[in-house]
């Protein structure tokens, strides 16, 4: 019994003295984060540099992508009137020639959809992605069932459902 209460005494003085970085995973920048749907893994999400152009308020895409259609959704991140982030529907951002919608209209495939992100505490954040900061650990795209089967040709049925971060990828 005492060696025991030694053994978890002395565990827990040796995390203790670890530094606080070292006990949690490192952050993941936002290019290089990699998220799977809750329960659909087969349903992917991550973020693409695209540069900062007039009137839109963030460099980088999100996309969606279903290994059972093949498809990669794209989306822009928009402030829009509201408290919370939007996102627009976009062509492929990796087309040659690709552009982005003017802000205030254009092309937009799937509409508009709302973005939340949260930190492993389910803290959710109103910010951009930045790559000066995390990515976050979580993304919820309550409208992404409704965008998919109502406007994506072909339809797809996917649940409201949360991605979770679930690696990062290798610099360069």
């Amino acid at each position: 019994m005492r060696r025991g209460l030694a053994v978890c005494a002395l565990a827990a003085g040796l995390l203790a003295a670890l530094p606080a970085a070292s006990r949690t995973a490192p952050a993941c920048p936002v290019g290089r984060a990699v998220y799977a749907m809750a329960g659909r893994p087969d349903v992917t999400a991550g973020f693409r540099f695209v540069s900062k152009r007039e009137g839109w308020l963030s460099e980088w895409a999100l996309y969606v992508a279903s290994a059972k259609t093949g498809r990669r959704y794209w989306f822009l991140f928009d402030e829009g009137s509201a408290q919370y982030v939007n996102l627009i529907s976009t062509e492929d951002v990796t087309k040659p020639g690709w552009s982005p919608p003017p802000s205030d209209g254009g092309p937009r495939p799937l509409g508009e959809m709302h973005y939340l992100a949260s930190d492993d505490g389910l803290s959710y954040s109103l910010d951009l992605p930045d790559q000066r900061r995390a990515a976050p650990r979580f993304i919820l795209l309550p409208d992404l069932s409704e965008v998919l089967w109502s406007r994506a040709q072909p339809r797809e049925a996917v649940p409201v459902a949360v991605f979770k971060q679930t690696g990062c990828k290798a610099a360069g």
